[in-house]
């Protein structure tokens, strides 16, 4: 089953959007009954305002435990981004509560999250997590529009690369950062667009690559941006690389 992926463009602590958010997570759970679990995820303990204006309570302890609103809702839990793990044999919603983007990849590659809603509390605060899966606002009901995909020759360079590197550790092995890194000296000596977000988002939602390994891929991009320079990677039969991209389909 495909991942479900809402987020609400909400600005700053109101109530009523906070409460959409939960209505929605309840309703996946009514058209998914396989869900168990609808887990609020927060910061810190010290965070709780968002659950204390949803539950009119004063005491989120309760709401850490797990409560039941409803016999034919799932138990609604609480973590923090300390707390939490992915645990396969549950299946729950997940409702993001002032998270960033950042944060949201990570919690997005769950096992046992079948949907994520991720609820903003500053302006931008989850829209480049939004465009990179094309996530539906549930303040308004539109689609995000996802980010351009690269240039195609700098496509076929990161599917080359996908296919060549063992995907369980990304870049870390001294081999696969080598290549990345030929690749990536390849793209830029011959002037092709290294777009960090758009390829963040085309390794992310194309590639299907773990975010921490694209944060490595990306630190090496911003190095090259900025003018600046990287040890390893080959300096030498760069245009080879260029001409097999440009006769990919």
């Amino acid at each position: 089953m495909e991942k479900i992926r809402f987020y609400s463009s909400n600005i700053g602590p109101i109530k009523e959007n906070e409460l959409k958010a939960l209505k929605k997570a309840i309703q996946i759970c009514f058209e998914n009954n396989e869900i168990q679990e609808i887990t609020a995820l927060i910061h810190t303990k010290n965070n709780t305002g968002y659950l204390e204006r949803i539950f009119e309570t004063r005491d989120a302890k309760k709401i850490f435990n797990g409560i039941k609103i409803d016999p034919s809702v799932p138990i609604i839990k609480t973590e923090t981004i300390k707390t939490i793990n992915d645990d396969w044999n549950k299946k729950r919603v997940l409702i993001a509560f002032g998270l960033r983007s950042e944060e949201l990849y990570l919690y997005d590659e769950f096992e046992s999250v079948v949907a994520i809603i991720a609820h903003q509390w500053n302006e931008n605060g989850v829209q480049e997590w939004a465009k990179t899966w094309g996530a539906v606002d549930i303040l308004t009901n539109r689609t995000s529009e996802k980010y351009n995909q690269p240039d195609k020759v700098v496509q076929n360079a990161l599917n080359d690369l996908t296919r060549s590197i063992n995907m369980s550790t990304g870049i870390t092995h001294p081999s696969d950062e080598n290549l990345c890194k030929t690749y990536l000296r390849a793209l830029n000596k011959y002037e092709y667009k290294l777009n960090p977000v758009e390829i963040n988002s085309y390794l992310l939602s194309e590639l299907n690559w773990q975010s921490d390994d694209v944060k490595d891929v990306v630190k090496l991009i911003d190095k090259l941006n900025s003018g600046g320079y990287f040890k390893g990677g080959d300096k030498t039969g760069l245009q080879n690389h260029i001409k097999r991209w440009k006769t990919e389909n």
